[in-house]
């Protein structure tokens, strides 16, 4: 695959299914072809190494699936770390005294827990995410994710009993 005439083909040949595979993981058409030309850039600059004869296909759909799979941990993970300024309060007038004094308080909590403590609450309490999920997100064991969220809820209990 030395030869840029060889490498030519190949591009035109697997570039059009691995952009389509590329839109459907990331939901994106300019992120997919960011994608795979990184692909095609990375097999073109370890083209002396790779011996890829019977597997390339292989090859480059598990290279585009990896890093679309990364791509989307840190679009995932960015998103996380732009919530909203915990200093801004986004309460309204017409809520009662008290759903407002007890939102502001659970508010206060979940600004006092650890960060990745709170990275890890959020997403499973508003993302929605299950632990399974994060882990894999976070390059974290399940195990750990348990430990992180009952801290979480342990120090929520705590705070809420004290009042």
């Amino acid at each position: 695959m030395a030869y840029p005439k060889h490498f030519e083909q190949l591009y035109k040949k697997h570039q059009p299914s691995l952009v389509h595979f590329a839109i459907y993981l990331t939901h994106s058409r300019s992120d997919a072809l960011e994608i795979v030309n990184d692909v095609f850039v990375n097999v073109w600059n370890k083209r002396s190494t790779l011996n890829l004869d019977d597997s390339l296909k292989s090859y480059l759909f598990s290279s585009v699936k990896n890093r679309c799979t990364n791509f989307l941990k840190k679009k995932k993970l960015q998103i996380v770390s732009e919530l909203p300024n915990d200093g801004v309060s986004s309460f309204t007038a017409d809520k009662g005294v008290e759903e407002k004094e007890q939102l502001e308080r659970l508010h206060n909590i979940l600004n006092i827990l650890p960060p990745k403590c709170k990275q890890i609450f959020v997403m499973s309490r508003m993302d929605e995410l299950t632990y399974k999920e994060i882990a894999e997100l976070l390059e974290l064991s399940v195990k750990t994710i348990e430990a992180q969220m009952s801290k979480a809820l342990k120090i929520f209990r705590e705070k809420l009993i004290k009042k």
